[in-house]
C-alpha cells in the first residue's frame, strides 16, 4: 500500500513493515500486525512520539479502513499546547486515504501520534491502520 513520498516521515516505521517497533501498543493484546498494517481491537491503541525542533508547516496522513460494527481514530497531539488534530471513520469503511494539514504553535517540541480502535466489539480486530506519515511542510 505504500506510496513513494518526495518528504522525509517524521514516524518511524509508519508502513509496519517492521510490526510494532517504534510504537507503544495499550494494551498489547488489543494490537496486531499482518500484512504489513496495524490491526486494533476495541479499546486498543498504539502511539508514537516524535521530537521537532520547532513551529512549522506539517502534514499528518494515514490509510484507514474499518470492519462493520467498528470504528477508528488517529490523532495528532501538539506539546506544550496540546493542540489536537482528529481524523476519524465509523464502521464499514474501506481502506480510505486521510490527511490533515496544520501548523504546529512557537514552542511545540513534541508531537504524538495516536492510533485507535474507539468503538466496536471487544473480541473483534476491526479497525487498520497503514502508511502513517508525519511530513514538514
Amino acid at each position: 500500500m505504500s506510496q513513494p513520498s518526495s518528504t522525509a516521515n517524521l514516524l518511524l516505521n509508519g508502513e509496519f513493515t517492521q510490526e510494532g517497533q517504534h510504537w507503544t501498543a495499550n494494551p498489547s493484546e488489543k494490537v496486531r500486525y499482518e500484512d504489513g498494517c496495524c490491526v486494533l481491537q476495541a479499546p486498543g491503541l498504539i502511539t508514537q512520539d516524535v521530537t521537532i525542533a520547532s513551529e512549522g508547516e506539517f502534514r499528518f496522513s494515514v490509510k484507514m479502513k474499518s470492519e462493520r460494527g467498528s470504528a477508528c481514530t488517529a490523532q495528532v497531539l501538539l506539546y506544550p499546547s496540546w493542540e489536537v488534530r482528529r481524523l476519524d471513520i465509523s464502521g464499514g469503511t474501506p481502506w480510505s486515504a486521510h490527511f490533515v494539514d496544520f501548523t504546529a504553535p512557537a514552542g511545540t517540541h513534541k508531537v504524538s501520534i495516536k492510533l485507535e480502535a474507539n468503538d466496536g466489539p471487544f473480541d473483534t480486530f476491526g479497525s487498520y491502520f497503514d502508511d502513517v506519515r508525519l511530513e514538514q511542510r
